[in-house]
């Protein structure tokens, strides 16, 4: 019958629950091929079936009632109309009346694959009529407020819940406090409650006051309040040396990121793997780094390496930070050898290594590990994520799919799982809320600035949806205070945006923390296209000295010789590598616009000969 039915395909989900009810005694009944009235006879002597032991009461007399009545309904909409949309329509109804279940409760425990359907307001509506919910499940539907921009009522459940969360005195002391009042904090911060966030954080600092967590939770306030002097006093206050909580330690790394101590944050890293070498949050930390600036990651790792040794935990970290370079493929599987060798059994060690041996194709090796990996008894979610990715990269999205629900059921307060399911789901060309995916993300791992970055190239480069990606970056911005790939990336939306002083202002920002030849280049064409054409060109010479093998500096540096110099054999020469060095890692535009230049200047003159065909040198266009 499901194949017959057209429409919305969050009707699925009630489908799939019949099977499920079915499933419950045991016995296995194809409802694909069966008719309505087959289907209805079928699940009322079921329910006749369930009931017949206990004495009659009014409430199965109701129920029996109400069931007849919508068997009934649903049978003559068949019989009259000959097609299936009213039962479309309404089997959602139908199904929850037969199950004989809290509908809300049984919605919530099913809310991912409401989630992947897209069925939100369903979500929504069975979190908001549960008596029971929990403080997690008010969390989520903030999220789900949030998602379709509901934005004042999330605010209103996170009132509530602070006032809940304020009165709960009789567990001040107990870790579910403590995780409450920090996950209740982290969600105030991501939607801007900074007066509410600062009255829990007064409530509860003189219990929470010492805790590594608690100061995380200050120096965001602090930050998002604009006071980073005040954030980085608390931060130089933390010794990790007497840090001894594994989530204390992971809290103290990111933080290193944010205010750019790598070696801390390195020092951090080491000090989990040596005690807990299965923890999967370091691959967030180190997300982080090398996302933050891969070249300092470099060198800080290969200083540590030359002051301490290579330990099998820095060759592992190494091995991480390098995983998509294929050059270094065996010295990184050699990395990965040395610390699953001390670790022994180690599955992180195993998903790394998938990883490697994937990116660089060599599908034998794969093949033995997969093999390895699904022969695997009780997987945990960490298996499940591993196979979930492997299947994502080579696009085996219903597999992948399947993998990642398994992982987020067993733990769903893993971040990175979120952003595999998103990426299966964008494979399928589904129709997504994306919105829902990032607010889920921080509201899990809200100091992770690579979260943010992520989704600002997916809401602009995917979306076109350039409003999300700067109320990212202001967000990020306010918390990454050092980070200048995060000013980089708020100046160019702003340049596409043709607002060129906010552009202007972002790129000076980017620049005093960072002399990148891309931020220096941008920058100058920018002035040029500001019209301040003295600066302009001071930035394009700038950004060639800072990297002249760059075949955009390249590109630019030709342009300045035949536009401002009237040089054409100069200019020649720098477009004309700029135009040998183009790569498919160069958009169609910078491409086209390369290839404009060096035709231009090829057909007025003769490399071979030196010889200028025409006087008139023409115009060539710059690139940001």
């Amino acid at each position: 019958m499901k194949k017959n039915l057209k429409g919305d395909k969050s009707r699925e989900v009630y489908f799939e629950r019949l099977d499920k009810i079915v499933k419950r005694k045991n016995k296995k009944v194809d409802f694909s091929g069966m008719s309505p009235y087959e289907i209805i006879n079928y699940l009322r002597e079921k329910d006749i079936r369930k009931n017949y032991k206990v004495l009659p009461s009014n409430r199965f007399f109701k129920r029996t009632v109400i069931i007849s009545c919508c068997m009934v309904f649903l049978v003559l909409s068949y019989s009259i109309t000959g097609t299936y949309s009213v039962i479309n329509q309404n089997i959602e109804i139908l199904v929850n009346k037969i199950d004989g279940k809290n509908n809300e409760s049984d919605i919530i425990e099913s809310y991912l694959d409401y989630v992947i359907h897209g069925d939100f307001q369903n979500l929504i509506n069975a979190y908001r009529n549960n008596s029971s919910i929990s403080i997690e499940s008010h969390l989520e539907l903030v999220t789900l407020l949030s998602s379709i921009n509901n934005i004042s009522q999330a605010k209103e459940e996170l009132t509530l819940l602070k006032n809940k969360i304020s009165h709960n005195t009789l567990v001040r002391n107990q870790s579910d406090h403590k995780n409450n009042v920090y996950k209740l904090l982290d969600n105030l911060f991501l939607y801007n409650s900074l007066e509410e966030a600062r009255e829990i954080l007064d409530k509860n600092v003189q219990n929470l006051g010492d805790e590594i967590r608690f100061k995380e939770k200050e120096i965001l306030y602090n930050l998002l309040s604009n006071n980073p002097d005040n954030a980085l006093f608390i931060y130089n206050g933390i010794d990790l040396s007497s840090i001894n909580d594994i989530d204390d330690i992971i809290s103290y790394s990111k933080l290193s990121v944010i205010f750019n101590r790598f070696d801390n944050s390195l020092n951090g890293i080491i000090k989990i793997l040596v005690s807990d070498p299965e923890n999967t949050d370091v691959l967030s930390v180190i997300d982080m780094i090398k996302y933050y600036d891969m070249n300092k990651a470099n060198d800080s790792l290969n200083f540590f390496i030359e002051s301490q040794g290579a330990t099998p935990e820095l060759r592992f970290i190494r091995a991480i930070i390098n995983i998509k370079d294929v050059s270094k493929t065996q010295s990184n599987l050699e990395d990965v050898y040395e610390f699953s060798k001390k670790y022994h059994g180690n599955m992180l060690s195993n998903g790394i290594r998938l990883e490697i041996l994937t990116n660089a194709n060599r599908l034998d090796d794969v093949d033995v590990l997969l093999n390895e990996l699904k022969s695997i008894k009780d997987k945990n979610f960490y298996v499940y994520y591993i196979l979930a990715k492997h299947n994502l990269k080579l696009q085996n999205y219903n597999e992948s799919l399947n993998n990642i629900t398994q992982s987020i059921k067993l733990n769903s307060d893993f971040a990175l799982s979120y952003d595999v399911l998103l990426n299966v789901l964008v494979g399928q060309n589904k129709i997504l809320n994306m919105n829902y995916f990032y607010l889920k993300m921080k509201s899990l791992d809200i100091l992770n600035t690579y979260i943010d970055k992520e989704f600002v190239l997916k809401y602009t480069n995917e979306f076109n949806d350039v409003n999300s990606a700067l109320d990212i970056l202001k967000f990020s911005n306010k918390i990454s205070i050092y980070e200048s790939g995060l000013k980089y990336q708020a100046a160019k939306i702003y340049i596409d945006l043709k607002k060129y002083e906010e552009a202007k202002v972002k790129l000076r920002e980017a620049i005093a923390l960072n002399e990148d030849s891309i931020y220096v280049r941008t920058y100058g064409v920018l002035l040029l296209n500001m019209g301040e054409v003295g600066p302009g060109i001071d930035s394009i010479r700038r950004a060639y000295e800072l990297n002249p093998k760059d075949i955009l500096n390249l590109n630019n540096a030709g342009a300045y010789y035949a536009n401002i110099e009237n040089n054409i054999q100069r200019a020649f020469s720098n477009v004309e590598s700029a135009y040998e060095g183009l790569d498919d890692s160069y958009s169609e535009y910078e491409a086209f616009i390369i290839r404009e230049n060096y035709f231009k200047l090829k057909a007025i003159y003769d490399n071979a000969t030196g010889e200028t065909l025409s006087e008139e040198i023409p115009i060539l266009d710059y690139l940001y």
